[in-house]
């Protein structure tokens, strides 16, 4: 096994920990996570783990950005710039939790939704080109992406249009936070393991792209 697959593990392995010992404290402490392990906590276990990921995965751009020498090896500058600083402000936004001081506006949806749509279309020949050069790594981060958005906004579509409205019928007698803490757990683990698989795959992007320059 290689270092990346090893730490990949690792680290999805501690995601799973996190996210169980979460929700196992909101059951035993009658819905009130231990705090330390509060996924929706400022500064917390799981919230620094993210905002470390989302940290590398703006910090890796911003130094090939930095360090960019050919214009002939995608993706382009402009493409790492504005990764960068995509993920760079995600992970301000999980440390001091901007999100949750927007929420009541959704503009903090309105942000991400806004870059990830509109990433794609106008870097598009990027994409293809990173594609055709690295398409393991290329695998790995839109999987990453889409476990991303299914954990951050799939679920959170579930609990808005089908938990709440029809609670009694899907769950009977069961409090509502001892479903919503499962809900949650798999949001946050959705999140945070998009997170990792994105990080392998920007790290073996930035690996075979240091390899062409340095050719």
């Amino acid at each position: 096994m290689s270092f990346q697959k090893l730490w990949l593990s690792l680290v999805i392995g501690l995601e799973v920990i996190l996210v169980a010992t979460y929700a196992v404290s909101v059951h035993l402490n009658g819905g009130k996570p231990f705090p330390a392990f509060d996924v929706n906590g400022l500064r917390t276990i799981p919230s620094m783990l993210q905002a470390t990921q989302l940290f590398l995965l703006g910090a890796l751009p911003l130094w090939l950005c930095v360090t960019y020498q050919n214009p002939q090896v995608p993706p382009s500058r402009l493409l790492l710039a504005i990764a960068s600083l995509f993920f760079l402000y995600a992970a301000f936004d999980e440390t001091f939790k901007l999100n949750q001081i927007f929420k009541q506006h959704h503009l903090w949806r309105l942000i991400y939704i806004t870059l990830g749509i509109s990433m794609p279309i106008l870097f598009r020949r990027d994409f293809v080109r990173l594609w055709r050069m690295h398409p393991k790594a290329s695998k790995l981060m839109i999987i990453g992406i889409v476990v991303f958005v299914t954990g951050a906004f799939g679920l959170e579509v579930f609990r808005a249009y089908v938990q709440q409205p029809y609670w009694y019928q899907l769950f009977g007698r069961w409090k509502f936070y001892q479903v919503d803490s499962i809900r949650t757990a798999i949001e946050e683990f959705g999140e945070m393991c998009g997170e990792s698989l994105m990080l392998a795959g920007m790290t073996r992007m930035a690996q075979k792209r240091l390899e062409k320059i340095s050719s």
